[in-house]
């Protein structure tokens, strides 16, 4: 194995947890170790049980997990979505791309109103920057959004760049060769960079040349997260009777010799320690580029809210992200509008209790993002939080303001109490009253109804009505911008109802079918949407278009025996030239 240049990549040091050295060993050890001896409360004890330790106990955000986390998504680049090892459609489809760019809307009419909060200038670019891009799709959803609200948005079009971003030059490739990304590309509307979330400080775009920095952006930033904060740097803490502990992990593995400590496969085999030792809330994070006083507020803020509760709480602390929207908020002084969706909690009841946090794997792992954090760290640096309540949800969706201009001047612990229990609430409303088309927009596209609900509603319909009526199946995909994957899902209830149902439900679906084709993005080879597309048409009669899309099949995803075969036959009810744009 070649050894990555990137240093989140570098084979981690094997230690056994008696090995307090810190020597590095050119093989990894096998240890014999029980939960109880870790010291973790609230896990039972049990026989000793031999493990592969790839490293001894450290802070989590210090961890071999995220060496693992990058190795994972370096090695398997766009395969991770379009073989669906990692889920992706809850955030990538027409419906959360469209919320987006009504928020971000929302955000620019209050800045554009005389004495707004957060002004922008008409006249210099604004930039979009989302973090972790992986396949392109959401941007190229939230893209067009924004591309078809330019009539009502008094922003010009012209001036907004979306910034597509990852750390992996896999993906980076795929966009730029990406035939539905070209146009935008070209148009100078996307740009694209290679940024690690968690070490760079500077992104340099790709078509433009442009270096964004500190300092360079004169209009505030949008960043946009989707399911990335749940996959960078977390720290583990816990209140256990009013005193606050630190959570180290020792990584380790269930198979017993490692030969490649940075195999991603090793995610599926984690077998990890925990022990929690006492420390004070202002002595954790001392060197944080000025943001110290800031963390110790939100870890003072949980020891204050849950002290003198029996029960206790398990808080993870998101600092890599944290990090990541700090350097990102320098390029334009400190101001950003941050929109982001992921799985997490923003209501802190939710951590009540002593417990090991969950690593969900999937192909991957991710933690649960604490969303209340986030907010905090927002509040206390002058800006507020957005959040969505709805607990029941798959996907968490928030909304954050970063106005550095109003952050307190009084950063001792005598000003601590400003920022403690309901007042780090109050100061969220009286904020947020002075962006009411942003909180409405937020309102109506995320609370009211949004990405989550969508995604229920979807699967619902699709596994809990064997035989769902068509007229709901098309009240669905109008709800959802005629998204290509909802087509696809809904594809047979189509292809078998719309030949005989009435005209006027035929209708709306040969309304709506273009659409369909207009918003596809071309990523998994096994969904062919040309071909089902085609498949409609031919039901119902109409080969002209038939033929047409049984073309793209042809010409977007493979040509074989069959498919020729189809092209032939429909071919022999038209009265078309066989492919006559190709000869």
């Amino acid at each position: 194995m070649e050894e990555s240049s990137n240093p989140l990549l570098k084979p981690a040091t094997c230690l056994s947890e008696e090995d307090d050295a810190g020597v590095s060993v050119s093989s990894l050890s096998i240890s014999t170790s029980s939960k109880a001896d870790a010291g973790t409360k609230g896990t039972s004890e049990g026989p000793a049980c031999e493990r592969c330790v790839l490293e001894d106990f450290m802070p989590c955000s210090s961890s071999h997990l995220w060496k693992l986390m990058m190795s994972f998504y370096d090695r398997k680049g766009p395969d991770s979505w379009s073989r669906g090892i990692v889920p992706h459609f809850i955030t990538c489809n027409t419906f959360i791309g469209k919320s987006y760019a009504k928020v971000l809307h929302g955000f620019l009419r209050d800045s554009l109103l005389p004495n707004a909060a957060m002004p922008v200038d008409v006249n210099e670019p604004l930039y979009i920057i989302e973090l972790g891009a992986g396949s392109g799709k959401f941007s190229y959803f939230m893209l067009k959004a924004l591309e078809e609200m330019q009539a009502v948005c008094d922003f010009p079009l012209r001036k907004i760049v979306y910034v597509m971003t990852d750390f992996t030059m896999a993906n980076f490739n795929f966009w730029r060769d990406h035939p539905s990304l070209k146009s935008y590309f070209e148009s100078g509307q996307l740009d694209a960079g290679i940024f690690d979330a968690v070490n760079d400080s500077t992104i340099t775009l790709w078509r433009s040349g442009v270096v964004l920095g500190p300092g360079t952006c004169k209009n505030p930033i949008c960043i946009v997260a989707n399911y990335l904060f749940d996959t960078l740097y977390h720290d583990i803490f816990q209140v256990d009777g009013g005193e606050l502990k630190e959570g180290l992990i020792s990584v380790g593995s269930k198979q017993l010799v490692e030969p490649d400590p940075l195999e991603p496969d090793i995610i599926g085999r984690l077998e990890n320690l925990y022990k929690y030792v006492p420390i004070g809330a202002g002595s954790y994070y001392t060197s944080e580029d000025g943001d110290e006083a800031y963390l110790r507020r939100v870890l003072k803020w949980y020891q204050e809210y849950f002290r003198g509760r029996d029960c206790g709480a398990s808080i993870l602390m998101p600092i890599g992200a944290l990090r990541a929207l700090r350097r990102l908020g320098s390029f334009s002084g400190g101001r950003a509008l941050v929109i982001s969706g992921d799985k997490g909690n923003n209501n802190p009841e939710q951590f009540t209790g002593l417990m090991d946090p969950h690593i969900a794997v999937h192909g991957s792992f991710s933690l649960m993002v604490n969303y209340h954090a986030i907010g905090a760290w927002f509040t206390n640096k002058g800006g507020f939080a957005l959040h969505n309540p709805q607990e029941e949800a798959s996907l968490k969706c928030s909304c954050f303001l970063l106005n550095s201009q109003q952050a307190p001047s009084d950063l001792s612990e005598a000003g601590d109490e400003a920022y403690l229990g309901d007042a780090l609430t109050d100061l969220d409303t009286s904020r947020a009253s002075r962006f009411p088309h942003l909180a409405q927009a937020f309102a109506d596209s995320v609370d009211n109804f949004g990405p989550n609900d969508f995604f229920v509603l979807q699967k619902s319909l699709k596994e809990d009505s064997p035989n769902p009526p068509l007229r709901a199946v098309v009240a669905l995909l109008k709800l959802g911008d005629w998204d290509p994957d909802v087509f696809f899902k809904f594809r047979d209830v189509i292809l078998n109802l719309a030949p005989t149902c009435g005209q006027k439900l035929r209708n709306d679906l040969i309304r709506g079918i273009p659409r369909v084709w207009s918003n596809y993005y071309m990523m998994d080879l096994e969904k062919d949407i040309a071909f089902e597309i085609g498949r409609f048409y031919y039901g119902i009669r109409d080969y002209a278009n038939a033929l047409f899309y049984y073309q793209e099949s042809t010409r977007f995803v493979c040509v074989c025996v069959e498919r020729v075969l189809i092209l032939h036959y429909t071919y022999s009810h038209t009265h078309f030239t066989f492919f006559p744009h190709q000869q």
